[in-house]
């Protein structure tokens, strides 16, 4: 029996090997391979780097910095209008032969203000009132940087990825995220609530900020081990009239670009407010949110060789369509969750994983169907310039709906419920909607012979 365990435990040994390695080798391009793996190293890095400077521990600080729904709101909005800007990058990136050297620079900037700046203020000299305009303030700076290095970093690494491995690499990317996420957002939130159960919450978020700092090097020190391909040079120069009107010529673009708009302005409603509801009005811990995120990784090692095959077999759009549907009930069970109902939480948000590790296996790629050849960087720039119009539209209406129904009260089966749980219920209906129209999406290209 014994013998027959070591035999199956090759097997897996060996099934995650030539998983791992189909990810990032190209057989005849050894060249390449030393930038693929640099390019899953940086991935990593940056991810956990952002989520220990962002997400719950970010939305901890504004509520340190005594911020209200309304400037919760605010921010939310500052961060997608930046990005807004995303649409003028090629314009500027395509008047450089060598990108590398510039999105690098922006990059460490972007570093000093997020991490060492923004991670300062609460110890500014300063009234509460201006930290929160210093804050806006270099949250919209931070973000009108990374949309113009955004388009750019996207091509220059994509170039590194032949749509053969693109599936593979992806998929891997894309667990190896959510184990060292999940990880690490674990170990910070023990870190910062021991400091808040001491009554020195902000003390712990800064240490966070500066573990941070760290891996910010570290996230510059491997973009410089990517190599820059020659891109391609364009049929003609990039104008700035160009970059609103070229891709609307071509429509089986512009279908993968809808899918983007509608996912990113109902996945964005809730923004952040949720995070405060758990936060400040029912007094979760951070390690609790965070012990139920760690089982991301569970659902990642379990279904990413799942998901992979399905979208082998199926191409992107079909099983996203699905994937994003069955995600919507996640938003209902999230709606009800309560006090006397804390259990619905690690339900729904277990359930999301699942539905999410295909979700965003799909969304990397999405960018780059039916995408023209000439001047990608324009159409890739033009593609997240409707992802984060969306995002910015879904934070103004969700930001004027909570402002507006702050002191709506009332029990719907049984739970008493609130303006966010209500904005939650609202989004599961409408991600079932997105659900159908990518669907339709997909039948589309289908329908035209396309590669969906």
């Amino acid at each position: 029996m014994s013998g027959e365990r070591r035999s199956g435990q090759k097997r897996v040994l060996a099934r995650m090997g030539k998983f791992m390695s189909s990810s990032w080798h190209v057989p005849g391009d050894e060249a390449g391979n030393p930038s693929r793996r640099a390019m899953i190293a940086y991935n990593v890095v940056a991810n956990v780097h952002a989520n220990l400077v962002g997400g719950n521990f970010f939305t901890g600080l504004l509520i340190a910095l005594q911020a209200d729904d309304a400037f919760v709101g605010l921010v939310t909005m500052l961060t997608f209008g930046a990005n807004l800007l995303q649409m003028f990058t090629p314009f500027l990136l395509e008047r450089f032969t060598r990108r590398k050297p510039v999105l690098i620079a922006a990059r460490i900037l972007i570093h000093l203000v997020n991490v060492a700046f923004i991670g300062a203020i609460p110890y500014l000299p300063a009234a509460w009132q201006q930290r929160l305009v210093m804050l806006g303030f270099s949250v919209f700076l931070v973000n009108a940087l990374g949309a113009f290095i955004g388009p750019g970093v996207a091509v220059w690494h994509i170039a590194h990825i032949p749509p053969q491995v693109r599936v593979q690499y992806f998929s891997m990317v894309t667990m190896l995220n959510g184990i060292f996420i999940a990880l690490f957002n674990l170990l910070g939130s023990g870190v910062v609530d021991s400091f808040r159960s001491g009554g020195r919450e902000l003390l712990g978020l800064t240490v966070l900020r500066v573990f941070a700092f760290v891996l910010a090097a570290v996230d510059i020190f491997l973009l410089t081990r990517i190599k820059e391909l020659p891109a391609p040079k364009p049929a003609k120069p990039v104008r700035l009239r160009a970059l609103l009107v070229e891709p609307w010529r071509h429509p089986d673009y512009l279908r993968s670009v809808l899918v983007i708009l509608l996912w990113s302005f109902v996945a964005n409603m809730p923004g952040s407010f949720y995070t405060v509801y758990l936060l400040r009005e029912l007094g979760v811990s951070y390690s609790y949110i965070m012990a139920v995120n760690a089982f991301n990784v569970v659902v990642l090692t379990a279904l990413t060789f799942a998901w992979r095959k399905v979208f082998l077999k199926h191409n992107w759009l079909k099983p996203l369509g699905v994937a994003v549907l069955a995600f919507a009930p996640h938003y209902v069970a999230l709606s009800f969750v309560s006090r006397d109902l804390l259990f619905l939480y690690p339900v729904a948000i277990i359930w999301s994983f699942v539905c999410l590790s295909g979700i965003n296996l799909a969304f990397s790629s999405v960018a780059f169907i039916n995408i023209p050849q000439d001047n990608q960087t324009q159409y890739v720039g033009f593609f997240w310039t409707a992802n984060f119009l969306g995002a910015f539209a879904a934070a103004s209406l969700s930001r004027a709906f909570v402002t507006g129904f702050h002191t709506l009260r009332f029990t719907l089966l049984g739970v008493p419920f609130g303006e966010k749980q209500l904005l939650m219920l609202i989004v599961g209906f409408l991600m079932a909607g997105v659900g159908f129209a990518i669907l339709r999406v997909a039948k589309t290209n289908i329908r035209k012979g396309l590669e969906h």
